[in-house]
């Protein structure tokens, strides 16, 4: 099922994309009258404290990201039609550490199509990656997975005041390494949305979520038992709005209630309050800050199914029309429904952009992140550093 869903997915999402906003760079080639190629790539000098994320050997490296890319945009001169294709490969090679060198490949699908009343968007990627997070850790080493997902979202208007959106979300994550320790997983969403219009620049909204989660069997490795796979299928009753909802302040929220079912034998089912918001507040014409809040069920790295709570906000500064500066902040509690177990994980970072013309960004950066929490394996302290050059041609 797992493989049938992922790819049907991506055959759909790929006719139909959002539009990325881009600068105006003069593209690399022309085809016909609306179509676009643009050299899209990087390269980054990066530091860390703590490579390998453990919490008691931390090892500390230097490593260079090269990251040649591609990007094809069509719609230039359609009203009704956006799409950008994006495709890059990063060369990453490390100055002591050199059996983490790795190669990884990306490619990205966005869109949309609008009318009169219907607007419909939607993306699609595939994703390498070779590294580790909170919920997934290895001691003395990355992990490599495949990462492939997407949505397709609609809202028809049927008429001045009510309209109905619908959507489709799918992300699945296939582990090519340690896959005797890690499950593999896939998870698709179903929401869909009554809105009504209260005024010119605020819609309410009504709206159920549907979402299943599939997680593959893990083999017994004293002293874990074997982990069967199992299904769970979450339910988000909810309302909201969404629009210009104060005069400075604009985005969306939602609020209402989650249940998820197990269909491991001896579960219970569990229910929460959910929340899913994203909020921009334009305090000044050079300083605007964004918001994000999600209280949502999950599943870890070695599959075990978690309640987790997550606040992030994240500030930008336009010094000049050259400089810009960002400074963020993230909070994630994870909370384990069958095992007695809390992760708190924190990032704060700081950036500063150069941007000198429309070919070129310059960046510099630094994150710090930390995993505290009651499973040794997870626990992790980690500053990183970034000089990052980018260039859109």
């Amino acid at each position: 099922m797992k493989n049938r869903i992922g790819s049907s997915f991506l055959l759909i999402a790929s006719s139909l994309f959002i539009h990325v906003p881009t600068s105006n760079a003069a593209p690399l080639v022309s085809i016909g009258d609306n179509a676009d190629v643009f050299f899209n790539g990087s390269s980054s000098v990066l530091y860390s404290s703590n490579v390998l994320r453990d919490n008691d050997d931390e090892l500390d490296d230097l490593w260079l990201s090269l990251t040649p890319g591609l990007e094809l945009n069509i719609g230039r001169g359609l009203s009704n039609l956006d799409l950008s294709v994006i495709t890059r490969y990063e060369i990453r090679r490390y100055a002591d550490l050199d059996d983490l060198d790795t190669e990884l490949f990306s490619v990205e699908f966005d869109g949309a199509y609008r009318s009169s009343r219907l607007d419909v968007t939607g993306s699609a990627y595939f994703r390498e990656s070779k590294g580790s997070s909170g919920d997934v850790n290895i001691l003395d080493d990355l992990i490599e997975s495949d990462n492939m997902g997407g949505d397709i979202n609609a809202e028809y208007r049927f008429s001045p005041k009510f309209s109905f959106g619908a959507g489709f979300r799918y992300a699945e994550t296939e582990y090519k390494t340690y896959t005797d320790f890690l499950a593999d997983r896939e998870r698709f969403d179903i929401p869909t949305d009554i809105f009504y219009e209260l005024t010119p620049k605020v819609d309410l909204s009504l709206g159920y979520t549907y979402s299943e989660s599939e997680v593959e069997s893990l083999p017994a490795i004293f002293p874990r038992p074997a982990q069967q796979a199992f299904t769970t299928e979450d339910h988000f009753f909810n309302v909201g709005a969404r629009g210009n909802l104060l005069p400075k302040l604009t985005g969306f929220f939602k609020v209402g209630y989650r249940v998820r079912d197990d269909d491991r034998a001896g579960t219970d089912e569990t229910s929460m309050l959910g929340m899913d918001a994203d909020l921009t507040w334009a305090t000044t014409p050079k300083l605007t800050n964004r918001l994000g809040l999600s209280r949502d069920f999950g599943v870890s790295g070695d599959g075990f199914s978690s309640e987790n709570t997550s606040v992030s906000v994240t500030s930008n500064y336009s010094i000049n029309s050259y400089f810009a500066a960002s400074a963020f902040g993230e909070y994630t509690l994870r909370e384990f429904i069958e095992q007695d177990i809390e992760d708190d994980q924190y990032r704060l970072g700081l950036r500063l952009n150069y941007t000198p013309n429309e070919f070129w960004q310059f960046s510099a950066g630094y994150a710090y992140t930390e995993n505290d929490t009651d499973d040794d394996r997870r626990s992790f302290e980690d500053h990183t550093l970034d000089l990052t050059a980018s260039l859109r041609y």
